[in-house]
């Protein structure tokens, strides 16, 4: 922005949550992070699961078990 520069800037107040929360935020996120991780790999499966059924089903109908 014009007008800012670093003298500006360094001045500003910075707030900043206590220990205690910061740890709570970090927490927080490892936990999404960990949940994330499970639902992705529970959508990996369930790909890998659907792509053999795919599989399945197009080699019984070529050979005529459909």
């Amino acid at each position: 922005m014009a007008g800012l520069n670093m003298g500006i800037i360094s001045e500003l107040p910075v707030r900043l949550p206590s220990i205690e929360i910061q740890t709570e935020i970090v927490e927080r996120f490892d936990r999404l992070r960990a949940e994330t991780q499970r639902l992705e790999a529970i959508c990996q499966r369930k790909l890998t699961a659907l792509d053999e059924l795919k599989k399945s089903l197009l080699h019984r109908a070529f050979d005529g078990d459909l």
